[in-house]
């Protein structure tokens, strides 16, 4: 090497991968030439199908080049090791290459089910003899902290969030002190907070020299890579040569998620009528009664859902937020009954599913049920038309000769009509969540459950994955999506929040939006609610206020006395809107009487000190209640004064 490229790590040299799976050859990756350097942080983005895991799974030798050359290098005590050809090394060879020099973070994960997981971060050392007990697991729990879950150790995969286990396997991929790390779409999974405390550990990884090519759809992060490739059609090139400039161009932006506080609702009052929807029955579509789970290892319990109380209806679009870790897909394998309850009941249109026998169950839910996974779970034999017809084979529906017609229609609605004869290896993973996604719509089932459906999808394959199921609400079916995208929360008929186990509520939610969800639990289990009827008093003007009051439905009259002694009626606040907060915020008694209004109500009542307490704790929430009290007494002045 000269002394130009003496920091070269890695050259991929007219690099191509050709897949002849169908009926003509498609060119994966074409002529890609890349050099990194050490103490890089290489971000490659590009959408769904554009070849960035085929890129890592070549780098890696998962997958054999067709022509071309991979070259890896490394400079250490001041010397210069020759180059180590990685697409001519047999497979023991690159086994050991790997564990030595590469540290790889997969899309899925890939733990070990059955170890904790402290040994399922020790194991590379292991199988490459430099198992030493003490050490090894020392620095596996080192790992852990860094990657912040060392609280969970000793806990097995299947009891921690699919955003810890990402953790868990970027901490695995450390373990060897690797000089290269190679991520494929690392933060795909994870909530916006964890993905960047992922994202930080990464820049921190670089400051001491690591180097890190990670590829992922979110051009979010394209400002933070200390150089940026994009990849389109198996060609990769810079952003000018790709003709894109500033970070999302050629990306619809993603409309910002913004809360606002509930202002005084203009008269009348009655509570909007939104357009009906299809219903499948009268009966809801799903119904949990106390259901509880708890988790037993050699670590302890681990509570993971608290007595659960939900009913969903047929025709409704639905989502499950709440941070990693706080029972998103726990809840959601209690109700495909893929996983049991500890105690209570699940009743999943209008069958409780857990008197049925495994194998009644299973049967059921292929013909009630379409499931997508995090992971899509593809046969990888099988092309994806024979893998969306499926559900129609096992649950014997539809005539034999019906089914490819029927698979192929499926595919069409997801865009893969050109990629049916594929094997899931030869597309994207972004094309397999689609082809997931017509699998599970296979047996027309009336209800959808879909975890992080579009956390590996780029924006524009996301947007069409929620359209379809907007759409498919709107023909009558049910559909439950876990995600940790508030953004989607937009486009969705109705938001479960989850926060350690527990169901945040509704209206806590949306009238204090600017809490944590940590503090939104703790509004929801301080708040005492309460029925009110039309006219019924609620406060007197005069009197001391001791509670933070919210609307949950119905609505409220607000009626105080001016100086003449003439009742005047304020406003009438409906549903999300609050009151008290006035007199809690500036001081003095209950400027007017507060009544059920003509439909009565049903409030949530949450006590001063917890009300104090979190405003001490969320200063965005302080400002806002502020703001709106000193608008709200402004306005009360000036009616009274008349």
């Amino acid at each position: 090497m000269t002394g130009h490229d003496k920091n070269l790590i890695l050259q991929l040299q007219n690099v191509v991968k050709t897949y002849t799976t169908g009926d003509a050859p498609f060119v994966a990756l074409n002529n890609v030439n890349i050099d990194v350097q050490q103490g890089e942080f290489l971000g490659i983005t590009g959408k769904s199908g554009a070849g960035k895991t085929t890129l890592l799974n070549m780098i890696s030798g998962v997958s054999e080049l067709t022509s071309g050359k991979i070259l890896y290098h490394w400079v250490g005590n001041g010397s210069i090791s020759p180059a180590t050809p990685i697409h001519a090394l047999n497979e023991d060879q690159l086994a050991v290459w790997r564990g030595k020099n590469l540290g790889i973070i997969y899309q899925s994960f890939e733990l070990m089910p059955t170890l904790s997981l402290l040994e399922n971060v020790m194991l590379p050392p292991d199988f490459l003899g430099a198992y030493r007990p003490r050490i090894s697991e020392k620095r596996a729990l080192e790992l852990l902290d860094l990657v912040e879950i060392a609280e969970h150790a000793h806990k097995i995969p299947a009891h921690i969030s699919g955003g810890q286990k990402q953790r868990v396997a970027i901490a695995r991929a450390l373990v060897n002190d690797p000089h290269l790390i190679i991520a494929d779409e690392p933060t795909g999974n994870l909530d916006s907070l964890t993905a960047e405390t992922i994202f930080q550990i990464f820049e921190k990884l670089v400051g001491q020299g690591k180097t890190i090519l990670m590829v992922t759809h979110d051009e979010s992060f394209v400002p933070r890579f200390s150089r940026h490739l994009q990849i389109v059609d198996g060609v990769v090139k810079s952003p000018a040569e790709s003709g894109i400039h500033g970070v999302a161009a050629g990306y619809p932006a993603a409309a910002p998620w913004q809360a606002q506080f509930a202002a005084e609702s203009a008269e009348p009052c009655d509570e909007p009528v939104s357009a009906p929807r299809l219903q499948h029955q009268q009966t809801p579509a799903v119904v949990l009664r106390n259901v509880h789970k708890v988790y037993e290892n050699a670590a302890g319990k681990f509570v993971a859902l608290k007595s659960i109380n939900l009913q969903l209806d047929y025709g409704q679009f639905i989502a499950i937020v709440g941070k990693s870790g706080c029972g998103k897909s726990t809840l959601l394998n209690m109700i495909t009954g893929i996983d049991h309850p500890t105690a209570g009941d699940v009743i999943v249109a209008n069958q409780h599913i857990y008197q049925m026998s495994e194998s009644k169950r299973a049967l059921w839910r292929g013909r009630n049920m379409g499931v997508v996974f995090q992971f899509f779970q593809l046969l990888p034999t099988l092309t994806l038309l024979e893998n969306t017809m499926l559900p129609m084979d096992y649950c014997k529906l539809y005539p034999f000769y019906e089914r490819p017609d029927r698979a192929m229609d499926l595919l069409a609605m997801v865009g893969l009509e050109d990629q049916a004869h594929k094997l899931p290896t030869a597309v994207s993973s972004g094309q397999q969540q689609s082809a997931a996604i017509a699998r599970a719509l296979a047996t027309d089932p009336s209800i959808i459950l879909a975890d992080e459906p579009t956390g590996n999808l780029d924006s524009r394959a996301a947007d069409n994955v929620l359209t379809l199921f907007g759409n498919l609400a709107q023909r009558g079916k049910t559909i439950l999506i876990v995600t940790h995208d508030l953004a989607i929360t937009q486009r969705t008929d109705q938001t479960i929040i989850l926060s350690d186990g527990e169901i945040i509520d509704r209206t806590i939610a949306r009238t204090l939006p600017f809490l944590s969800h940590p503090q939104m639990l703790a509004a929801t289990q301080r708040a005492a609610k309460r029925a009110i009827a039309p006219g019924e008093a609620i406060l007197q003007q005069g009197e001391k206020v001791e509670h933070f009051f919210m609307i949950m439905s119905g609505n409220v009259d607000i009626v105080a006395k001016n100086e003449q002694a003439k009742e005047i009626r304020l406003a009438c606040l409906g549903t999300g809107h609050f009151f008290g907060e006035i007199e809690l915020t500036l001081g003095g008694n209950s400027l007017a009487r507060v009544q059920g209004g003509s439909h009565g109500a049903e409030i949530a009542c949450l006590p001063k000190e917890t009300f104090y307490e979190l405003l001490g704790d969320s200063p965005l929430t302080r400002s806002a209640v502020h703001e709106t009290a000193a608008t709200r007494l402004a306005e009360h002045r000036r009616k009274t004064d008349q």
